[in-house]
Order: C-alpha cells, then sequence, then structure tokens
C-alpha cells in the first residue's frame, strides 16, 4: 500500500489522497436509529445499543414557544452538545443528517441563543433553508430551496473558522456570514416543528448529529460526503461498527417449524439459542457467509407452542452482538381458535408503522398479513426504505410475531423484497394453512397474471381446488373493488372505475370458488363491501372485499357519493384483526387510538 501511495505521488502530483480513516474525529457523534421498542417485559433495546434522542430533550410538545425562526409550532426542543464548546469562542464545527420521507412540511432548526436573546438560527422546513441573524440590531432572513439527495436525504455541516460561520448543503457552500465577538458564549438549542405530521417525533427526522471540535477543511467535508452516501445506498445504520441491520424477524410459521431472517452489515458467523424455556438448550451454528441477509428454518418443533430464542453474532474480525430473549409460538393445529393481524401501505413512516405495532402486540395476533406496499418504492437502488425505514416501524413487532406478505407498486422490482421474504418465492405468489384456513398470496404488480389464462389465476384456480379448508382467503395489493376518489378515475369530474378493471377475471375465480374474504391495501383509507357475487350483493353466497390500506402511507380519499357495494368507508390510519373460532368469524378494525372504527361477523 504505502508502494502504492509512493508511485501515486510521484506521477500524479497535483492530486492529493486521504483515506476516510483521515477524516478528523467527532468530539461526540449520535446515530438515531432503533428509537422504538415494545412495552414493558417485551423491551429488549439496551442503552448500550441505542442512544435515545429522547434523553436529550429539554422541553416537549406541551411547552408554548413564540420566540422561534419559523413562527412554527414547536413540538420539542433539545440541547445535544450541553457539555461540548459551540459558544464561537473557538472553531467547530456541527453535523446533521435528515431524512424527510413525508408529505406534509416538518423541519427543525438550530438556534443560538445569548440570555435571552436569539442571536442566529439555521431552519430546514418544508423543503426550503432559511438563516436568519441579528446584524445591526435588525434581525435579517434569508432563504432557498433545499436540495435533497436521493428525494430525502439532506446532510448539513455548520462549520465555523473562528470569523467565518458557513453552511455546506450535500457538501456544497450554500450560506457564508462573518460573525463578530457578539455571538461568544451563546448556547445552541435543537427545535422540531412536527405538527402536520402525526405521530412524528424529532429522531424519525434526525438521524445523526455531531460535533468536532475544529473546522473541517474542504477536503474532509468531501470526505464526510462520501461516506454518508456510500453508507445510505448500502442501507446501513452505522458506517464502521459491527450491528444488525435487519431482524431477527419471523418470516414464515408452521405447525412444526418456525423461519427466521436477519442481516449484518458484514460477515459473520452466528450461533441460534432456542428451546421451551430459560436456560435455552437447543442451538445451531451458522458458518460466516459471503450472504449477510440469512435465513434459516427451525425444524421439529412442536404446535401451538411458545419457544424463546436468542442470537449470538460474531464478524471475521472477532466483534460481537447479541439480541436479547425473544420468543414466538409455533402455529395451532386446526381446529384451534386463531387471530390474525391485518396492515398494509407502511410505505415511508415509521412512526405511523410503530403506533400500529404498539396496538396490535395488545392483541397478541398470532401472525400477521401485510396487503403490499412495504415501502414506498425500496427497490434495488434504495435499499434505505427497507432498513432506515420499514424494519425501524415493525422490527419490534415481527421479531416475535411472525408475518406474511405479498408485493405492493412500491416493492415491485422484488429485488429486497424476495430476498427479506423468501417465502413468497420467485415470484411473490405463494399460499400458506393456518388452522382452519388457507391464504391464497397473490402479486397483483403483473394484473395481466391474474386475468384468465394467465399463471397466478391457472395457479390460484388450481390451489383453491386442492384445498379443504373452512375458510379461504385472497390477499392482493391492487383493489378489485374501490370507492377512492381518483385511483380508477377522477370521481368530482366523472363517474370511476369503482376498482381495478383488470381484475374483473380474478372476481369471477374467487366468488366461483366461495372465498370468504378478499385482503387488498393500494388505496390509503378502509373499506368494506357488502358480500357480493355477480356484481350483486348475495349475503348468503358472497366474497367480501376489505380494503385495508391505512398503516402508514399519505391518507387519501373517498369518492363524493357512496358506490353501491360499500357497508363501511373511514378515511384514516387505521389497522384490522380477524378473528376465526371454529364456524365464526369476525373482522374488527380500529384506529391508531385503538378505537374501534367497524366490526362484521361471519357465521357458516
Amino acid at each position: 500500500m504505502l508502494t502504492f501511495l509512493f508511485l501515486f505521488s510521484f506521477l500524479f502530483p497535483n492530486i492529493s489522497i486521504q483515506s476516510s480513516d483521515s477524516i478528523s474525529k467527532p468530539a461526540k457523534e449520535f446515530w438515531f436509529w432503533n428509537q422504538y421498542d415494545l412495552p414493558r417485559n417485551a423491551a429488549t433495546k439496551s442503552s448500550d445499543e441505542t442512544v435515545y434522542l429522547k434523553d436529550f430533550k429539554k422541553f416537549g410538545s406541551g411547552f408554548s414557544d413564540s420566540s422561534n425562526s419559523l413562527n412554527q409550532p414547536v413540538s420539542s426542543i433539545f440541547q445535544l452538545f450541553e457539555n461540548f464548546s459551540v459558544g464561537f469562542s473557538k472553531p467547530f464545527t456541527l453535523e446533521f443528517l435528515l431524512l424527510t420521507h413525508v408529505n406534509n412540511p416538518v423541519g427543525i432548526s438550530w438556534e443560538f441563543w445569548k440570555e435571552d436573546d436569539l442571536e442566529l438560527a439555521i431552519s430546514v422546513f418544508d423543503k426550503k433553508v432559511t438563516t436568519g441573524m441579528i446584524e445591526k440590531g435588525i434581525w435579517q432572513n434569508s432563504e432557498f430551496n433545499s436540495k435533497s439527495w436521493k428525494k430525502y436525504w439532506n446532510h448539513y455541516l455548520l462549520n465555523f473558522d473562528g470569523k467565518n460561520i458557513t453552511l455546506f448543503e450535500q457538501g456544497e457552500m450554500v450560506w457564508q456570514k462573518e460573525l463578530d465577538k457578539t455571538l461568544e458564549g451563546s448556547q445552541l438549542v435543537l427545535k422540531s416543528f412536527l405538527e402536520k405530521e402525526p405521530y412524528m417525533e424529532a429522531h424519525d427526522l434526525i438521524k445523526k448529529a455531531a460535533i468536532f471540535n475544529q473546522d473541517l477543511t474542504e477536503q474532509e467535508i468531501a470526505s464526510i460526503i462520501s461516506k454518508v452516501e456510500k453508507q445510505i445506498s448500502a442501507g446501513k445504520l452505522y458506517s464502521d461498527k459491527f450491528h444488525l441491520m435487519v431482524g431477527p424477524y419471523l418470516n414464515d410459521i408452521g405447525e412444526n417449524s418456525a423461519q427466521l431472517v436477519w442481516e449484518t452489515d458484514r460477515a459473520s458467523k452466528a450461533i441460534l439459542t432456542y428451546g421451551e424455556k430459560l436456560p435455552l438448550e437447543m442451538s445451531k451454528n451458522f458458518d460466516s457467509g459471503n450472504d449477510l441477509i440469512r435465513t434459516i428454518t427451525l425444524e421439529n418443533l412442536n404446535p401451538g407452542t411458545t419457544y424463546f430464542y436468542r442470537l449470538d453474532l460474531e464478524s471475521e474480525s472477532g466483534e460481537k452482538l447479541s439480541t436479547q430473549v425473544l420468543s414466538f409460538q409455533t402455529a395451532k393445529q386446526r381446529g384451534n381458535p386463531f387471530l390474525f393481524g391485518i396492515i398494509s401501505d407502511t410505505e415511508s413512516r415509521p412512526q405511523v408503522n410503530n403506533q400500529v405495532a404498539q396496538r396490535l402486540w395488545e392483541e397478541r395476533p398470532d401472525f400477521l398479513i401485510h396487503l403490499g406496499d412495504l415501502t414506498d418504492g425500496g427497490w434495488k437502488d434504495s435499499k434505505f426504505e427497507w432498513t432506515m425505514e420499514y424494519f425501524q416501524g415493525t422490527g419490534v413487532l415481527t421479531s416475535r410475531i411472525p408475518i406474511a406478505t405479498v408485493p405492493g407498486n412500491g416493492d415491485g422490482d422484488l429485488h429486497w423484497y424476495k430476498q427479506y421474504h423468501p417465502q413468497s418465492g420467485e415470484k411473490g405468489f405463494y399460499r400458506f394453512d393456518y388452522g382452519d384456513a388457507s391464504f391464497f398470496m397473490l402479486n397483483s404488480n403483473p394484473r395481466k397474471d391474474l386475468q384468465k389464462g394467465g399463471e397466478q389465476y391457472v395457479w390460484l384456480e388450481n390451489e383453491m381446488a386442492k384445498s379443504g379448508a373452512k375458510w379461504k382467503f385472497v390477499v392482493l395489493h391492487h383493489a378489485p373493488y374501490s370507492a377512492d376518489e381518483d385511483d380508477y378515475g377522477n370521481t368530482w369530474k366523472e363517474p370511476g372505475n369503482q376498482g381495478d378493471s383488470q381484475l374483473k377475471d380474478l372476481i369471477s375465480l374467487v366468488e366461483a370458488n366461495e372465498v370468504d374474504m378478499v385482503f387488498f391495501g393500494h388505496l390509503h383509507t378502509y373499506m368494506r363491501s357488502h358480500p357480493l357475487k355477480g356484481d350483486k350483493v348475495d349475503s348468503e353466497k358472497g366474497t367480501i372485499y376489505v380494503q385495508a390500506g391505512g398503516s402508514g402511507g399519505n391518507l387519501e380519499d373517498n369518492a363524493p357519493a357512496r358506490t353501491w357495494f360499500t357497508a363501511k368507508n373511514y378515511r384514516g390510519h387505521h389497522y384490522c384483526t380477524v378473528q376465526v373460532v371454529g364456524d365464526f368469524l369476525e373482522l374488527r378494525t380500529y384506529n391508531l387510538e385503538g378505537g374501534l372504527i367497524d366490526s362484521f361477523q361471519i357465521k357458516k
């Protein structure tokens, strides 16, 4: 390596070389991942694993603050660097990484106060950056549009060299001011403005904060940006730390088996210990391999039984990490009651996903069904939408409750979807049975595949004929029936199609096979139909269609006139549970405060 560096510098004397190791180390650095946990005895996060942003909070949303740089309601106030100098008495650099993947305006501001006076503020809100400061006794503002990287990421460095303060966005200088001595001794506070996004907290926006006890060179700034961009592209939560990026979580549960999936940021060997009680008596060893996403299946388990498990990992360089002891239950045998949860369109809001997870955990469902759009576009080049959004919101629940999924248009290329959900097969459709029910899980992205003669149509026809289950459920992402206002024609201007016209053959097939319920998402509202057959209400032999697309995506709305097939409409985030007890089924739908918004029963 030294020989190479010597030759390179000899041949190219005007080009400097700087490795990432030569970047100045911050005096303090915080990453705000893994902020969510389950309550009480189910909690597993430790201070060794997670730095909680809430620990730096000085005031919460109940605090009334009218004196801020944005004139927006303040959600919370933090002081991150209380024991480090940021008072403009000597050089420093502040670093912040923001993830703004929401539809409504949110933001933060860095404010420097001296005694009771605001001296300097830099704010990021609604895709704009505003700088303000006192100049000759007058508050002066300037504003410019922010330029996000990968649409949703913004990286900021605030550099003070002892004389000038400079703001860098994505490594480019966007603002600079010469400061006088009046700012010496000022205190930094961080404010969040999140009122327009329900359930959002500052850690959902601020992913990294750091302070350097010196100003940084242009070369160091370029190196930092390059390192951060590589980290985000790889979906890594930390750039250098050995860590679990995903899981472990439960993907597929049978009466005698359980499938677990996890992902580390680097190659590692693993020991999975498990058993019906503590101390854990059984174990499986896994050698280090090239695959960072690992899938294992535990076999020879007992049906309807609670198991405990722990994962111990070691990287090739000897770094170690372990999970807390987690739990799962194998599938119940036929004839036993069971309850499953339904979520959909989690998309880009881990804060909403977490609210759903907290509510569903209190129900202790036997398993979950996800109706697609796990991400908002987590295709091959957007891995961060899986590791930094989806699993951040749902991971604590699926580490204990298995989840069965279908792909949505947001997961459309199936690149990461298949690796994280290997039970779904090469093309994203499959069948599983639980108790007295069969679940036919479809990939509705290629809608022609679900038309008469298509591969999935033929497969579904055959699988339904084979199934002797008492209850039959079809699960897909797109909408056979819809009361939506504009996805299938703008109903404020003209009649709509009231559903995806490419799924008419599917409707005929499921109704001919007396499928009990069809679950789908795609539209971010709730709709339950009357029992339907042959485009008519049929209370005796009809199929019920349930659209439950409200677990995270930006809310949509219904058509101005009630559709003929609708039994219940609701606009708001929600989730469902379905309980099956012999010949009896009950569907319940809840809002995120736990309020019941719909219920329906079937008696065979």
